[in-house]
């Protein structure tokens, strides 16, 4: 699998949005379907749910930073064990393709 830092968004003319890789290959992008492995930066867990941080890496601890969605996550002052990524937040995803 291709590491996310190694792709980036690109929208065509026609509003098509999609994902290249660093070879410059598209890689399919549907706004359906969140794959928040495909979007660079900090993407927090919480409660299950995998988001998209507004800003590129971790915050430091005990600030709260706003997720694309929204929701505003405070980093814990102490590493807590990461509970299990269920799913991604599919309010992030759309922000984040600019789907309205």
């Amino acid at each position: 699998m291709t590491d996310a830092a190694d792709m980036w968004l690109v929208r065509r003319s026609d509003s098509a949005v999609f994902v290249v890789s660093h070879d410059g290959w598209p890689i399919k992008t549907d706004p359906d379907e969140p794959d928040l492995a495909t979007v660079p930066g900090w993407r927090p867990v919480v409660a299950g749910v995998r988001h998209i941080g507004g800003t590129v890496n971790e915050p430091p601890t005990g600030v709260t930073a706003e997720m694309l969605c929204g929701r505003e996550v405070t980093v814990p002052r102490r590493r807590h064990r990461a509970g299990p990524m269920l799913f991604d937040c599919s309010a992030c995803w759309h922000v984040w393709l600019g789907v309205d």
